[in-house]
This record gives C-alpha cells, structure tokens and sequence, in this order.
C-alpha cells in the first residue's frame, strides 16, 4: 500500500475535442488510483485511462474515498447523504491535477476518514454505498453534472443505480475489472442501508443491473463471462445486457512504464541498448541472495498470491521448475500462500521470495527478469505480461481471458492451454531451451519491447460509449421512463 500527494500540473484544458463532437465532462469514480493508493491493476487503470482521455481534449475529473493517510486537500463541496437509516456528511476535497485529470477525495467531515483498502476483500460497504451516492448527487448539482459517470467494479456498482433514482442526466458507464469480486453483503446490512430493490446483496449485480452501459477489461474475458463457468453466478444477467455488454481492452501507460526512464532501475535500458538490463538483472540477484549469472535463466512472477493468480499450478510445479536449472523469482502478498513460498525458497537455493508488493521491487523484477509467469485461472486483461513485454521479460501465459488476446494470439510469448496441468510446465522448459540456444530468442524479446497497447483505443472507444446514442426517429417522441432503483 502506497500512499503520495499527486504531481501538480497547470490548469489548462486542452482545447482540442476527441473525434466525435465537443468535449466531454466525465467523472471517474475509483476505489483507488496510482500515486494516491494502489492496491491491484485498477489503480494503474484509474491512472492511465483518465489521462488519455484528457489528452483528447475532454475534462476529466477523478474521484476517490478519502482513505486513512491520504492528504486533506482543499474543501470545495458538502454533501448530505442518506442511506436507510445511515445519514453522513460526506466532504469533497480538491487534491490538485495530475496529468491533466483533477483528482478529488470524498470521505467523512471529521477527523476519521474511511479504512484503508486492503487487497480485493469485500469490507466497509456501507461505506462504498454512501461514497456512491455522494456522487450520484454530485453529479446533479450545478457547476459539478457531467456527461458521464465511469464507475469501476463492485465498490460504486451502487452508484448507477443511485443515478436512476435522481433521474440524473447522464450516461453511466459500468467497468467490470474482475467478476470475482462483487461486494456481497447480508440482508441485514442491506435493510439498514434501505437497499430494497434488485442485488440488494450484490453491489456489482446493482451496477450490471441499472448502468447505461457496461464493459469489461478484454474482449476474450467479456466472452468468457457469458457462461456459467466464468461468470461467476451473473452469467445470465451479463447475457441480459445484450450489445451493451462489451469488453474494452485495457492499455498500458508507457510513460509509467518504460525502462529506459524508470527511476526504480539501478539502471536505464532500451531494445537498442540492452547494457542496463544485465546491471537490472545482477541487482535482483543481489536483492534476492541470488548467484550472479549472467547467462542463467531468471524467471519471474510477480501479483498477488491468491488462487486466481494460478499459485496453486505455481507451486504444484515448483520442484520440478526449481530443477530446470534456472533462478527462481517471486514477488507477491498473499498471507494463505506466503509461508509455503517462504518454505519452498529455504529449500531450494535458487528460488526467492520477497513477501512484498511494493512498486520497487516489482519493477526491478519485470527489468531483472528473463521470462514472466503469468498462470492465472482466468484473467481480466492481464496488465503484469504487458509490462514486462516492454522490460523484455518474455510472459509464459495461460491462454485465458485478455492474455489469450494480448500474448498467445500474437506471437509475443509462451503460452498453455486451460486445463493442461502440465502445461506450465512444458511451456517453461521450451522458452528456458529457446533462451539458451537463442533460437529466435533476442528476435522474440525484441519484439516484445516494441510491442505497444496503448490506451489510445480504449479512450476512443469509450468516448464512444460516453456519448449517448442516437434515438431512431420513430421513438424520438415517445414517452419513455427509464427503469428506477428503489
């Protein structure tokens, strides 16, 4: 958990409209966001997607709870919420622009702010309920209506609802980042909050439910969570939705990321020049009282060490990976899974462990690394194999979700199929085989850095999508109501 006051730019808004008419207001709506807080690959999302779309010229303000350790900011609104019998007066504070997005907190007037989030667990929703409709009211009051609220996973799944309620006029905009985590809470709690109508229990099934719009991470991840399967009991609502169920692939902020500038590196590095990454490579070795070779294989997995993530193939495998005559990388918190990884490192001289997920290690891990694990049972998009393309860690992937669309299908890595136990296994062997008798191997890794997935569609398209859509004729004058949250 990070916690920093965002950089301060000028005031000046592009003047510039994306394609498709005038600029748009949008207000973005996050549990977390990088530098302020991050927890997981939403916050480099929250980071990297509002910035693009203000650099095609719209106004794009971020909104986050005012978290334990965040900075005061500057008041600017106050807003009296009611939820059932839970009443607040919730502040909203300026906290400055950062890559010409303006970056608000909203929390509590007095001096005890929200919890601190902690990983993905599904905790203080009353407080997410409340946050949510601060900014459903928001969005009503002069000087503050938007065109669009974005709304991200199951902690504001409320908030399009609420904006039913309010007869707002605005699109919202639902993204699911992970359908896995949909903020579940009892009937109780559901009663006290005066949630009375459909997903009383379920946050994200609310926002599924009510927004004008919802997407998903990937393409292939959409398809997937239309069957039982993968769709983690809100198949059959996800189906309901229609066309206006669609999967956006995320991008990469290469800006953030690019090693040649990374001030997390001993040492800069590009595919022209690649002496910096021998120098990344030494200090892991180093930092992870490891041998200093060179030429040995160095294999990585850094994320968080939970069952989805594909620890258990990970450690299922971690012997006979050990005897592959390799060294042995991974990074990661996860309290069920981190005394067995801590256990496995003691044993085996050539794997270490860092009980970590602080940003540091993580990138020097991307740049010392010759390949990346990325195992995972399902995954959304997949934004580690896509940063460590571009440190020329070649990803071993399965073939799930986004990292089937972004690595497997063009040729950028090594790749199993779901339900091959033994896959991870033999795709390791073969790239450690490819490295060592570079067969392809510098061409591979070459085209791995210079592989690029930019924001720049994923922007454009939900520009799109924050544009409502043109009404046949035949309805222009109907008497229409939208469907209203109770």
């Amino acid at each position: 958990m990070r916690y920093a006051e965002p950089g301060r730019g000028g005031d000046v808004r592009p003047d510039t409209p994306g394609p498709g008419g005038r600029p748009l207001r949008v207000h973005f709506a996050t549990s977390e966001v990088y530098p302020l807080v991050k927890v997981g690959g939403l916050g480099d999302v929250a980071q990297a997607l509002p910035k693009s779309l203000a650099q095609r010229g719209h106004q794009v303000e971020l909104f986050l709870p005012r978290y334990t350790g965040l900075p005061a900011g500057e008041p600017v609104a106050e807003l009296a919420v009611t939820a059932g019998s839970v009443r607040a007066t919730l502040q909203v504070a300026d906290q400055g622009r950062y890559d010409g997005v303006r970056y608000y907190t909203v929390g509590p007037t007095g001096p005890v702010p929200w919890n601190r989030p902690e990983g993905y667990v599904e905790k203080d929703l009353a407080s997410f309920v409340l946050f949510s409709r601060a900014l459903a009211l928001l969005a009503t009051r002069d000087g503050w209506r938007p065109d669009a609220v974005h709304c991200n996973d199951w902690h504001v799944g409320h908030l399009p609802a609420y904006l039913r309620t309010l007869d707002a006029e605005c699109r919202s905009v639902l993204t699911i980042h992970n359908l896995a985590y949909q903020g579940l809470f009892p009937q109780t709690k559901a009663s006290e909050l005066g949630l009375t109508a459909y997903g009383t229990g379920n946050l994200l099934a609310q926002g599924i439910r009510y927004a004008d719009v919802v997407t998903t991470v990937s393409e292939r991840y959409r398809d997937e969570t239309l069957s039982p399967l993968r769709g983690c009991g809100l198949d059959e609502l996800l189906r309901s939705r229609g066309d206006d169920y669609q999967g956006v692939l995320n991008g990469v902020d290469y800006d953030q990321f690019d090693p040649a500038t990374d001030s997390h590196l001993p040492a800069g590095y590009d595919v022209d020049d690649m002496a910096g990454k021998a120098v990344c490579k030494a200090e892991l070795q180093r930092a992870s009282g490891l041998p200093t070779e060179p030429d040995r294989p160095l294999v990585a997995f850094v994320g968080r060490l939970v069952k989805q993530k594909g620890v258990e193939l990970l450690l299922e495998h971690i012997d006979e990976l050990a005897d592959l005559d390799v060294q042995l990388v991974v990074v990661g918190r996860g309290e069920r899974f981190e005394r067995t990884f801590a256990r496995a490192a003691r044993f085996h001289p050539n794997l270490a462990f860092h009980p970590d997920s602080g940003e540091a290690i993580a990138r020097l891990t991307y740049a010392g690394s010759d390949l990346f694990l990325a195992p995972s049972e399902f995954e959304p998009c997949g934004l580690a194999p896509l940063i460590a393309l571009r440190y020329g860690s070649v990803p071993v992937v399965r073939r799930v979700g986004g990292m089937a669309q972004t690595v497997a299908d063009t040729g950028l890595g090594f790749s199993f199929a779901d339900g091959d136990r033994s896959g991870l296994l033999t795709a390791v062997r073969e790239s450690v085989t490819r490295q060592r008798g570079d067969r392809g191997w510098t061409r591979l890794r070459d085209r791995a850095m210079r592989a690029r997935f930019t924001w720049d569609e994923a922007a454009a398209r939900y520009e799109r999508l924050y544009r409502p859509p043109a009404r046949p004729a035949s309805s222009a004058n109907a008497d229409e109501q939208p469907e209203r949250y109770r």
